[in-house]
């Protein structure tokens, strides 16, 4: 076998926390598959947890090589990827089965995630936060919202709060409508499920991130957010990085985003 190159020329072969693929059953049935990484230098038992969605939603984790998710499980936390009802891969049923369900039943399987670990001992239900970008952080935020008792902290990253506005802002590009028909299906009362308008029922703090060079997510998402939580008197904040774009293609926006992570991590759900 000849190598003809590295992934990361600064980790090389380094040894990285261990990745693998768990199955749980939902509240109401839905089988989900979900990727777990376990923290190399901790025993795995009684961890703290982070659930951590993935974007779009229709796409998926799989095993691999995960930036965000080896530097959590470096900093001690178990880290939980759910490819909850929408996700891609698994067939036309199961992704049909998120239509209309766009922070509630996508919801309850992240959140059922959580005593699955609990029930083998992996996890501590007490110390669990949720984080994840662009649809990754709209559940984030919609955590924080409808399921505060549940979690202790969630961090964002260009998350949408209000799919209303979003719709009005891809109604701009080509196949506008096509994206607002489809997003019309993912959520059919678009107030009662953006977190925005909701921010009065928020019970935990939340870290807010997002790139003012965002062409994907408008940075006006999370300013809105950070807003309503401002006006409703709840703990929350917020970072926007003047250069940053949809997919942190700057590696100096993806260390200062790191860092700020960990720092809010170790003030509200430390490891």
């Amino acid at each position: 076998m000849q190598r003809y190159a590295w992934n990361n020329d600064t980790l090389k072969g380094r040894v990285l926390s261990p990745v693998s693929t768990v199955h749980y059953t939902a509240r109401d049935g839905t089988p989900i598959e979900a990727v777990l990484t376990l923290p190399r230098l901790r025993a795995p038992k009684n961890l703290p947890l982070i659930v951590l969605p993935h974007g779009g939603p229709f796409a998926r984790d799989s095993e691999g090589w995960d930036w965000w998710v080896q530097y959590l499980a470096e900093l001690g936390y178990a880290v939980i990827q759910p490819n909850y009802r929408g996700s891609s891969g698994y067939g036309i049923d199961f992704a049909k089965k998120g239509e209309g369900q766009w922070g509630l039943k996508m919801q309850d399987d992240l959140d059922d995630a959580i005593p699955f670990l609990a029930k083998q001992g992996i996890a501590d239900p007490k110390r669990v936060c949720m984080i994840g970008a662009s649809y990754g952080g709209y559940a984030a935020m919609r955590a924080a919202q409808r399921n505060g008792d549940l979690y202790r902290c969630a961090v964002s990253y260009a998350g949408v709060s209000d799919l209303a506005a979003m719709q009005r802002y891809d109604g701009q590009f080509l196949f506008g409508k096509t994206r607002g028909d489809w997003l019309k299906k993912q959520a059919p009362d678009y107030r009662a499920v953006s977190p925005r308008f909701g921010a009065a029922a928020f019970t935990i703090p939340i870290l807010l991130v997002h790139g003012r060079e965002d062409k994907r997510v408008p940075v006006k998402q999370s300013r809105m957010m950070a807003d309503a939580l401002k006006a409703a008197g709840k703990p929350y904040d917020y970072i926007e990085q003047p250069l940053a774009d949809h997919h942190f293609t700057r590696g100096e926006d993806r260390l200062e985003f790191l860092k700020a992570m960990a720092a809010f991590l170790a003030k509200h759900n430390p490891a």
